[in-house]
């Protein structure tokens, strides 16, 4: 990281830092319960909301954390790939956004190409905020947040999450691992978990025509579970695979992704990270 960056980033610390002192000093003569209410609503008050510029507009973020902000922040040129990939999609079609987080490619899609968005995400923070981020946008004729995590299988189990915050990621639903390896979690959320075929079968929702794929680690598992509906609805699906990954499953998940129909877009503008699969 350059040395500007790292005293800007010294610098936002210690101003954040001076700042709670001194709402708690000013309020240490109160009553505990008013003390609390006023604490309560400086800290509502601090809340901030964000527009960032997209070909269409504006999209809005609504941000309790530092992190929710970064990937909002870099929404045009953070993952460029997936950007260009969501603007050749055909206006009106359904994309399954699978580990959403705060929202920020759903609300893309929703925004400028008008797409049906189901939003899946686990976190409970950055579902709240999905949602919340939904809510501020209007948008919620388009986009559908579920609370619920995708795997090989039906069964409830344990999200684990390395940070609670909003805009967080490298989390493990099933296990303390991530694409990155073991995860020292801070906290076990209960979440149930489907394979994309069976809440199909019993949920009957809009069949996705595009899925982008970003859940930190068991990509292969999702697909593994959805192979009846990636090969008779989806078009194209973009996959994160990390280089951890790429190492261990990331072959299989080619494989697979072949054996359903599916071919890798070539292009020597696409990273790694994100992968495009069109049939």
């Amino acid at each position: 990281m350059p040395r500007f960056f790292k005293l800007s980033e010294t610098m936002s610390k210690t101003t954040s830092s001076l700042i709670v002192g001194l709402a708690k000093l000013l309020t240490f003569p109160m009553k505990p319960y008013r003390r609390r209410d006023t604490l309560g609503l400086a800290s509502e008050g601090l809340v901030q909301n964000y527009s960032m510029a997209v070909p269409t507009g504006d999209i809005l973020f609504e941000s309790r954390t530092a992190r929710s902000m970064h990937d909002a922040n870099s929404i045009t040129h953070g993952e460029p790939e997936t950007i260009r990939w969501i603007d050749g999609l055909q206006e009106g079609s359904t994309l399954w956004d699978i580990g959403a987080n705060v929202g920020v490619y759903s609300l893309y899609a929703a925004y400028v190409r008008r797409l049906a968005v189901m939003a899946f995400e686990p976190g409970a923070a950055n579902h709240a905020a999905l949602c919340r981020n939904i809510e501020i946008n209007r948008l919620d004729e388009l986009i559908q947040p579920l609370c619920l995590a995708f795997t090989n299988q039906t069964s409830i189990d344990h999200l684990y999450l390395a940070n609670t915050g909003a805009g967080h990621s490298m989390h493990g639903f099933g296990q303390p691992l991530s694409a990155h390896g073991k995860i020292d979690y801070q906290y076990r959320q209960s979440v149930t978990g489907y394979s994309i075929d069976e809440f199909c079968k019993i949920f009957i929702p809009k069949f996705p025509d595009y899925v982008k794929l970003d859940v930190d680690g068991i990509e292969l598992n999702i697909i593994e579970g959805g192979e009846n509906t990636l090969r008779d609805h989806v078009k194209s699906i973009i996959v994160e695979i990390e280089e951890d990954n790429l190492a261990s499953k990331g072959d299989d998940i080619y494989r697979l992704l072949k054996g359903l129909g599916f071919h890798e877009r070539r292009s020597e503008n696409l990273s790694l990270r994100n992968v495009i699969f069109d049939k």
